[in-house]
C-alpha cells in the first residue's frame, strides 16, 4: 500500500511539472510581446495559482500562511530557499510581486520567456529596476541564499545582495520564513520524491521594517550587519521539519 501511494504521488507529480513546462512554452511567446512584466507577472502568476491549487487539490502539499500575508505592497522580501517550487508558491501568495532570479534560469528553454519578463536583474541594474516598482506598491521577492537551501534543510550562506539594495533604495522589509513538513524538491532531490504523506509548506512573515543608510558610516559595515540581521530573523520563522 505505501509503494502504491508513493507511485501515485510520484507520478502526479511528474504530470504536474510536465503541465508546468508546456504551460511555460504555450505563454512564452505572450510573454515576448507584451515584455512589460507589470502586464506578464499578473498572467504567470494566475497560472501559478492554477498550479498550487492542483498541487493542493491532488493531495501532494498542503499551504498555510496567515491572512496578512497578500496584504503587503511596496516591500522587499527576504525568503529562504528549501525548494524548488518556492517561487511558485510566493507569487502565487503574494499579488504584485516581482522576484531576482539567477542569470541561469534564463538558459532554461521552458522557463527562459517568463523568468525574463516577471523577474529583475541579478547585476548592477538591480537598483535602478527595483526604485520605480517598489514606488509603485510592487514587491520584490529575494533569496538571500541565491540557491536553493541545502539538503538537510540548513540555510546556505546569505550573500550582501540584498543588504546593499535595501540601503540604497531605504526600502521596507519583510522577512519570511518558508517552513516544510519534508524536504521534497531540494539540491539533488528527484523531483519525483515526494514520499508517501503530503507535504506542507507554512509561511510566517514578520512586520515591515524600514532601513535607512547610516550616510555617516561606510555601507559595507552597514550591509554586514544587515545581512545578519536579516538571516537571524528568517532563522526565527522556519522550522523545517524532516521525517
Amino acid at each position: 500500500m505505501r509503494r502504491a501511494v508513493m507511485i501515485y504521488r510520484s507520478a502526479v507529480a511528474l504530470v504536474l511539472f510536465a503541465f508546468f513546462a508546456l504551460g511555460g512554452l504555450l505563454v512564452s511567446p505572450l510573454m515576448i510581446v507584451l515584455r512589460s512584466p507589470r502586464l506578464c507577472q499578473p498572467i504567470v502568476r494566475n497560472l501559478w495559482v492554477m498550479l498550487v491549487w492542483l498541487f493542493k487539490a491532488l493531495g501532494i502539499i498542503g499551504v498555510e500562511f496567515p491572512c496578512k500575508i497578500n496584504n503587503l505592497r511596496g516591500c522587499i522580501i527576504a525568503a529562504n530557499h528549501p525548494s524548488l517550487i518556492d517561487v511558485v508558491l510566493v507569487t502565487a501568495l503574494f499579488p504584485r510581486t516581482l522576484y531576482v532570479a539567477k542569470a541561469a534560469l534564463l538558459k532554461n528553454p521552458f522557463l527562459s520567456a517568463i523568468v525574463r519578463h516577471t523577474s529583475l536583474p541579478v547585476d548592477e541594474r538591480l537598483v535602478d529596476a527595483v526604485v520605480p516598482y517598489l514606488n509603485d506598491g510592487w514587491n520584490v521577492l529575494v533569496f538571500p541564499e541565491g540557491t536553493r537551501s541545502a539538503p538537510t534543510g540548513q540555510m546556505q550562506e546569505f550573500h550582501r545582495g540584498i543588504a546593499q539594495l535595501l540601503l540604497r533604495t531605504s526600502s521596507s522589509l519583510v522577512c519570511l520564513g518558508i517552513n516544510v513538513s519534508r524536504t521534497i524538491l531540494s539540491k539533488n532531490q528527484k523531483p519525483w520524491d515526494m514520499g508517501e504523506k503530503r507535504v506542507v509548506y507554512s509561511f510566517r512573515v514578520d512586520s515591515p521594517t524600514s532601513h535607512v543608510p547610516d550616510n555617516a558610516r561606510a555601507l559595507r559595515p552597514q550591509a554586514i550587519a544587515l545581512t545578519n540581521e536579516i538571516r537571524r530573523r528568517i532563522d526565527n520563522l522556519r522550522t523545517t521539519v524532516h521525517n
